[in-house]
């Protein structure tokens, strides 16, 4: 009987171990995502005080004078990106506007130009244009 019982004090004393060290893991884990969080909010804190100070002084000191040119031609670039991207989509949604010959779909109100509605499967009655086809052969 003292086999078991030797046996089950042993098996208590790892799983205590085991436990203890568990808890220990989960606390550095706890402990390493709170720095990691406050190391964000000071990043945060460190960029709206750049944004502030470029934005509020014309004048930079001499020792940051090619962080700010940097920012301001990073600025630039992203106005210049913003407008070419708006005269591609101005010019693309154009491009659709001229490009819709198609029939409106009476079920989900998609357009298409094919005999079924290629969203919901609804068949699409074709209108002829004036003089078509469907008027000369009533001539």
């Amino acid at each position: 009987m003292s086999f078991f019982d030797e046996l089950t004090q042993k098996a208590r004393v790892v799983a205590a171990t085991a436990s203890e060290k568990a808890r220990e893991a989960a606390d550095s884990a706890k402990i390493s995502a709170a720095i990691l969080t406050e190391k964000r909010e000071l990043d945060r804190n460190y960029r709206a005080i750049g944004q502030w100070y470029v934005g509020e002084y014309q004048e930079v000191p001499e020792a940051i004078a090619d962080v700010v040119a940097a920012v301001k031609a990073s600025q630039e670039k992203i106005e210049q990106l913003q407008a070419t991207r708006e005269k591609a989509e101005n010019e693309e949604a154009s491009i659709e506007t001229e490009a819709v010959a198609g029939v409106v779909c009476p079920v989900c109100g998609k357009i298409s130009d094919s005999k079924f509605c290629p969203h919901c499967g609804a068949p699409l009655e074709k209108k002829e244009p004036a003089g078509g086809p469907a008027e000369e052969a009533g001539e």
